[in-house]
């Protein structure tokens, strides 16, 4: 797996770790987390792409 990550802003290196870090954790929650509309249906993108 590969992660890019664009810092745009910033001249504090502490500050810029810590943004990433908690913008990456909060990414990969709602990445994870089920979406209570599915219901417990399989996710799949058939007939999407």
């Amino acid at each position: 797996m590969t992660l890019h990550i664009d810092n745009l802003r910033g001249k504090n290196a502490h500050h810029q770790a810590e943004t990433i870090f908690k913008a990456f954790g909060r990414a990969l929650r709602m990445a994870v987390t089920p979406d209570p509309r599915m219901a417990g249906a399989m996710p799949s993108t058939k007939g999407s792409l």
